[in-house]
Order: C-alpha cells, then sequence, then structure tokens
C-alpha cells in the first residue's frame, strides 16, 4: 500500500491542477470559490486519499466523510450533488492516472487501488447521507 501512496504522491501535482480546472463540472458552487481556496481544500482531500492508500483504514476517515456531508447539506448542495462530487474527483484521479502511467500491471494494480479508495469513500458518504437524513426526519417527526 506504500507503493501506491508514493505514486500517488508523485501524480498529485497533476491531480491537483486537473481538480482546479474542472471544478465546476465537479460541483458547480466550486467554480465560485476563489482557486487559491480550493486549491488548499482539494489539497486536504488529496492528502487524505494519499493516507487512506497508505493504510487502507475506512474507518478513520468516517468522521470526515460527516463532516463533509453536514458542511456541504448545510451549504444546500444535494445528496446527489455530493455523491457525484466523490466519485467525480476519483475520476479525475483516474485520469491522470491513464496518462502519466505506462500501460501494464503497476499502472492497472495502482488504478485498482485508486477504484477501491474511490469505492470506499463514496460508501462512507452515502452511509454518512443516510445517517444525515435520518437525523432530519427523526427531528422533523418530533416537530411535527
Amino acid at each position: 500500500m506504500e507503493r501506491h501512496a508514493r505514486t500517488f504522491e508523485s501524480i498529485r501535482p497533476d491531480v491537483l491542477d486537473r481538480l482546479l480546472d474542472v471544478r465546476g463540472s465537479i460541483d458547480h458552487t466550486l467554480s465560485g470559490i476563489p482557486s487559491h481556496v480550493i486549491r488548499q481544500q482539494f489539497d486536504a482531500v488529496l492528502d487524505r486519499m494519499q493516507r487512506y492508500l497508505r493504510d487502507g483504514d475506512a474507518v478513520k476517515y468516517r468522521p470526515l466523510a460527516e463532516r463533509w456531508v453536514a458542511f456541504r447539506l448545510g451549504e444546500g448542495s444535494t445528496p446527489e450533488n455530493l455523491i457525484h462530487a466523490v466519485v467525480a474527483l476519483g475520476d479525475v484521479i483516474l485520469d491522470v492516472t491513464r496518462g502519466r502511467m505506462p500501460a501494464g500491471p503497476d499502472g492497472a494494480e495502482f488504478a485498482r487501488a485508486v477504484a477501491r479508495m474511490n469505492f470506499a469513500a463514496a460508501r462512507l458518504i452515502v452511509e454518512s447521507l443516510a445517517e444525515a437524513l435520518a437525523a432530519m426526519t427523526r427531528s422533523a417527526g418530533r416537530r411535527g
């Protein structure tokens, strides 16, 4: 897994540049955020992705997913946008991977690791959304 984290580190600057280029298609609300601010946010997300590639422990990232979901829902994002955004981040990484890594078993193995990471992230987001929506439903039921 350490090897995947090192590979990710080598392509990370290209991934960050690409994310900045396509941020509006990841989530339309990101296009209005100044580049230097969104660069820091994307860099923080990429840091966590790199750590996941190093340790593979999705449980450590659940609190991050829960905070991200709560924050984005509070900003008015829809659940569909949240899921789309996390999948789009992984797609950008895979796109950069295809452009930077030579064809062969190492590139294919890294791409599979990124796909597994993205699946784990999407699953965490969906689970966090389900929990947040259930809490909202319970809260609405108590008021009504």
